[in-house]
């Protein structure tokens, strides 16, 4: 049995990697985690894999993807119901600002 979301090394070594803007890497683990998450785990760590991904993008120069990743994140925050320490509020603010920019 996986232990719970906010329990498992992997969930903070992935907000580790995206609060120090390593997008590749948080969305990595994010992935791993959400293939894995049960219940209302699933939505928290869709919204961390859609952000860090459209963060990722943008990196790469690849504005359109990016905008659809952050856009879709944005959209699956609303969705949360237990966001386990995140703070959903700086989350949204962050997408949204990225968004901003890309426009």
């Amino acid at each position: 049995m996986l232990p719970p979301l906010e329990d498992d090394p992997r969930f903070a070594e992935a907000l580790a990697h995206f609060a120090h803007g390593d997008w590749l890497e948080a969305s990595d683990l994010f992935e791993e985690l959400f293939f894995e998450a049960v219940r209302d785990e699933v939505p928290l760590v869709r919204a961390l894999l859609q952000i860090s991904t459209g963060m990722h993008h943008i990196g790469r120069g690849q504005r359109r993807a990016a905008r659809e990743r952050l856009e879709e994140g944005l959209r699956v925050i609303e969705t949360v119901t237990n966001p386990r320490g995140v703070d959903l509020e700086a989350l949204r603010e962050q997408a949204r600002r990225a968004i901003a920019e890309l426009r």
